[in-house]
């Protein structure tokens, strides 16, 4: 990357937080929200990629690690979304008064969730002018469900059976329950649930240009897709696109996404035309 890249920890509600950020030489911030867990973990280096040919364009890119994930500061099992809303409140406030007058947002997975509490609940300091969706979702029950999957199957190949109901039967009762690896607290847990997710939300009230690129071998978008695509397409314009790529943030090899890439640079590029 010929523009320069730094690490640096950020102070924020509750501590230090580690954020990546490329300098793209002008006053565009492009904020990333990451997948959850580990899927993070498997997503980075696409993240990174992705960083490196927005930044070429133009886009000074920020990658924040949550308080208590990756190399910030903090446990997970102390963390709540309100926090971490909170944390992305202020680091807008923290670009605009770096300079930056013009915000997007790439959200992945789970960062789909973050990104509709926090444009339903928070007044950021910047407008913001783009937003693009990887494989987003949109639906909380969904994340649990897929999440709690993990443990059950961990659960399976030790000859346990384990349900969905008796694990959030657990977390009711107060206890944190650790799923590959990740601690799970009733706080966190509980957070979740308070969240602002109502779709197209706050996303109507800024108008953004919006990108969504579903990763999948079908052709056309599954019925769940296209109940929330439908929803936003109401009261916003989408740019929507499926990309042919394997669900890298699943996969158990690292992935390459090359088509996805291409796909979202060549979004930016056009916004900006």
């Amino acid at each position: 990357m010929n523009k320069s890249v730094t690490t640096d920890f950020r102070p924020m509600t509750r501590g230090h937080n580690f954020v990546v950020q490329s300098d793209g030489g002008n006053a565009k911030a492009l904020v990333i929200l990451p997948p959850f867990a580990d899927e993070m973990n498997k997503s980075r280096h696409i993240i990174s990629q992705f960083m490196r040919q927005a930044t070429a364009l133009g886009y000074s890119c920020i990658l924040m690690d949550h308080f208590g994930t990756g190399d910030s500061e903090g446990d997970l099992s102390e963390a709540s979304l309100a926090l971490w809303q909170a944390d992305l409140t202020l680091l807008v406030e923290q670009l605009a008064a770096d300079g930056y007058r013009q915000l997007s947002f790439l959200a992945i997975r789970f960062g789909a969730i973050q990104l509709l509490d926090l444009l339903n609940q928070s007044n950021l300091a910047l407008p913001v002018k783009h937003v693009m969706f990887w494989h987003p979702i949109f639906e909380l029950k969904k994340f649990w469900q897929q999440f709690f999957r993990v443990k059950i199957a961990e659960q399976m190949a030790l000859g346990e059976k384990l349900s969905q109901k008796e694990l959030e039967q657990q977390l009711v009762d107060g206890e944190v329950i650790e799923i590959a690896g990740y601690p799970i607290s009733p706080t966190f847990y509980a957070s979740t649930y308070e969240g602002d997710f109502t779709l197209p939300g706050g996303l109507t009230g800024i108008n953004p240009l919006i990108s969504w690129f579903e990763v999948s071998q079908m052709t056309t978008p599954g019925a769940n897709v296209q109940k929330y695509l439908s929803q936003l397409q109401q009261s916003c314009p989408v740019n929507f696109k499926m990309v042919a790529e394997a669900p890298f943030w699943n996969t158990t090899e690292l992935a390459s996404a090359d088509t996805l890439l291409n796909a979202s640079v060549q979004q930016l590029v056009q916004q900006d035309v």
